[in-house]
């Protein structure tokens, strides 16, 4: 067995000479694993190469050896609080000498190893950490400091904010140096591009700075920061809106960052997004002890930035470039208050409330006007994280106004009301026919798939995110907020629209990632199951629905729970009876006033909302039998109109508690006309379990003549009529029974 051993052969074959070492380096870093260090005589031997390759002249070796003691302190704890004096003797004065970029890289790699790995053992912290720390913080610092390498200069930002949080009082003396470093990088990111990629991790190491103050001063250290960064925040703010007045209707006066008005606007507005995101890195970062957030100021100063609007014209006295470049900018600003108030969300949750409703309102004023995808994402997003951390608002104006904007954007799913008029008029004139014989105009099933000129509904990332991001909104409201019934009826109406259209629509066409589709089928999903588990009777009926939705997310518990909950429901029984699913209003003909205003606010319609308004309506009373009401709508004259098949759009009613005909039909009559005797298909009565029913479901239509039509055409949802011989008797109808005959 020992012959075999994994380290023998690696000695063996693989280290026997320094050029073997750097060849095979690859490959020994892939299969050295904690196994390979268990007991074994070989260990002497693999830390006496180690040290080896680490005295090397070749610079090539000494990587190789620093990148093997890297790797062996990371499976072997104990291997690496041996050797780790005498390997960092080695690794720290490399950092001073002249050494090409990956050997410096593994150096830094395993010192930071080194000292973060055994934190936890007094001794080797004593005679180990406590005297090498401050060299090798010396030479990251001296990294920083002179020209280097970008990425040699993150990896020592990097790897000071690990160091700084684990030897607060070693770095106390280092504060100075740090943060003048870090300020130097906020000053010179904004002319370099090359230096914004240093920001991030700056920002990071600044955050955890005041932890050199102790467990005493370390909370003045970070309320200190934090004031500074809110105070160049604002500078900065103020810098990007020199041409617009304030509430006095002056214009600040600021010092400008640069002799040009233009550079000192892109100056500012870099300022503002990298104190904004430092900000957020000190709400993030640990502390010690409990600290105060200035909930109020920062609130503040994201309300400022987020109410900014763009204007149409500059005032009288402005320079015109200064004020397009600063509307130029006016998205940035919002995206930089976003990522503050969500930030805030993440630190302060709940305490956010006495806020949220004013911060929903200013994101609700922006998500109304028409703002491209990119722009609606960030504001969509903050939006979600104010419902989820904060208190639901208690204000019916301001979830309605939030429930329309969620909806207006999962319209975009729907057909558009032009496209449904165009496939009507289609399939209308394709089943015309007159008889003479005349060939009808065939419309295959399936034919929009070869269409090339249908449009894909979420071409980019963004349109996929914001529409995903909308159905998260809309289960929130629909869950906590209070939202006027009406609006919740059309969001119903609108979920179940969606809910039915997604299965009949190819992934391809929703979005180019086929997983947009199912997320969002999904999510769909999600408040469907949530809208029909509000009464016993509801969760009955939708029971169909939270299984459909078990077996498509495959067999999980949480899935197990949902069907359990639907067949044992363990909550107390109401003490009110609420509505049943059929009083929920599922089409036109039964909405209310507030409905149809909230859907002609929201944009939906249908067909029949284009008639010509030349056409006159005629309203006929249907209370009587359904003999007598055909007798009625197919009223008897001199002249005749032959009636073809058609295919028409029907509304029906079920209203409980009325006559079972009390709706009315819209049908327009210019002239006394006869139709001629048509036999009823008897697939289109509906199927119900008691005689009555029948005449419950009873729908009502609207009907309209084309006005360049030479014939009546008669608008029904019902399968087509075939038109018969003018001496064809009418067949009877028997609304006794439940079957139909001919």
């Amino acid at each position: 067995m020992d012959s075999t051993h994994p380290l023998k052969a690696l000695l063996n074959f693989h280290l026997a000479s320094d050029s073997s070492a750097v060849a095979h380096l690859p490959y020994i870093l892939e299969i050295l694993n904690s196994e390979h260090f268990f007991s074994s005589p070989h260990l002497t031997k693999w830390t006496a190469r180690l040290s080896s390759l680490l005295h090397s002249k070749e610079s090539g070796a000494r990587w190789a050896g620093l990148c093997l003691a890297h790797k062996t302190s990371v499976y072997s704890k104990s291997i690496m609080i041996e050797c780790a004096q005498s390997w960092l003797s080695i690794a720290i004065p490399i950092l001073y000498k002249k050494e090409p970029f990956p050997t410096y890289t593994a150096s830094i790699n395993l010192c930071r190893m080194v000292f973060s790995s055994a934190t936890d053992t007094p001794e080797f912290q004593r005679q180990v950490s406590t005297p090498n720390v401050p060299k090798f913080t010396a030479a990251l610092i001296i990294f920083l400091e002179k020209e280097s390498d970008l990425q040699l200069k993150q990896l020592a930002l990097k790897t000071l904010t690990r160091l700084v949080p684990l030897y607060p009082n070693i770095h106390r003396t280092s504060h100075a140096a740090l943060s003048s470093i870090v300020s130097r990088i906020f000053a010179q990111s904004a002319p370099n591009h090359i230096s914004q990629q240093l920001v991030g991790p700056a920002s990071r190491l600044y955050s955890i700075l005041h932890y050199t103050g102790g467990k005493v001063g370390a909370a003045n250290l970070w309320r200190k920061s934090l004031d500074e960064s809110m105070g160049s925040a604002w500078t900065a703010f103020i810098g990007v809106r020199t041409t617009f007045p304030d509430e006095n209707g002056r214009f600040p006066q600021v010092q400008l960052l640069h002799e040009e008005a233009t550079t000192s606007v892109t100056l500012s507005m870099e300022r503002l997004s990298t104190s904004i995101r430092v900000i957020c890195d000190l709400l993030q970062s640990p502390t010690q002890r409990p600290v105060q957030v200035p909930v109020g100021s920062l609130t503040n100063l994201a309300s400022k930035m987020i109410l900014v609007t763009v204007e149409n014209e500059a005032s009288p006295g402005i320079d015109p470039i200064v004020w397009a470049m600063e509307t130029a900018i006016i998205p940035r600003i919002w995206k930089v208050a976003c990522e503050l108030i969500k930030c805030l969300c993440q630190c302060v949750d709940r305490r956010l409330t006495p806020f949220s409703s004013r911060l929903l309102s200013y994101i609700a004023f922006h998500l109304e006007q028409k703002l491209p995808s990119i722009q609606r994402v960030p504001l969509l997003e903050t939006v979600h994280a104010l419902l989820t951390h904060c208190h639901p608002s208690h204000s019916p104006i301001l979830s309605s106004r939030l429930t329309r904007i969620a909806l207006s954007g999962l319209l975009v799913i729907l057909p558009h009301q032009t496209d449904v008029q165009s496939n009507t008029a289609q399939a209308a004139d394709g089943t015309i026919k007159n008889k003479k014989g005349k060939k009808k105009a065939r419309t295959y099933e399936g034919d929009e798939l070869f269409r090339t000129s249908g449009d894909v509904f979420c071409p980019t990332t963004d349109d996929a995110n914001a529409l995903l991001i909308t159905c998260d909104i809309l289960q929130l409201l629909l869950q906590s907020a209070d939202v006027s019934p009406a609006l919740r009826s059309m969001a119903s109406r609108v979920i179940m629209a969606v809910f039915l259209g997604l299965p009949q629509m190819m992934p391809a066409t929703l979005s180019p990632h086929t997983q947009v589709y199912h997320t969002l089928l999904c999510k769909i999903r999600e408040v469907a199951i949530q809208l029909g588990s509000g009464t016993t009777s509801a969760m009955s009926q939708s029971l169909n629905l939270v299984l459909s939705a078990a077996s498509s997310m495959g067999i999980d518990q949480d899935s197990l729970r949902k069907v359990d909950m639907l067949i044992h429901p363990r909550l107390p029984p109401l003490l009110r009876p609420l509505p049943q699913v059929d009083s929920f209003t599922l089409f036109r003909s039964e909405e209310s006033v507030e409905e149809a205003e909230e859907r002609q606010r929201l944009g939906l319609g249908a067909p029949s909302d284009s008639v010509s308004n030349a056409t006159q309506d005629v309203l006929m009373d249907d209370s009587s039998k359904a003999a007598s009401f055909i007798s009625r709508a197919l009223p008897s004259t001199d002249h005749s109109i032959s009636l073809s098949r058609t295919s028409v759009v029907l509304t029906g009613r079920a209203d409980t508690g009325a006559s079972p005909f009390s709706s009315s039909s819209i049908i327009p009559l210019e002239k006394p006309t006869v139709l001629n005797e048509q036999r009823i298909d008897p697939g289109i009565a509906p199927l119900s379990s008691a005689p009555s029913s029948v005449a419950a479901a009873k729908p009502t239509g609207s009907l309209a003549y084309p006005p360049q039509a030479s014939r009546t055409t008669y608008a029904t949802n019902t399968p087509a009529v075939d038109t018969l011989d003018v001496d064809e008797d009418m067949p009877s109808i028997n609304l006794e029974s439940d079957s139909e005959s001919d």
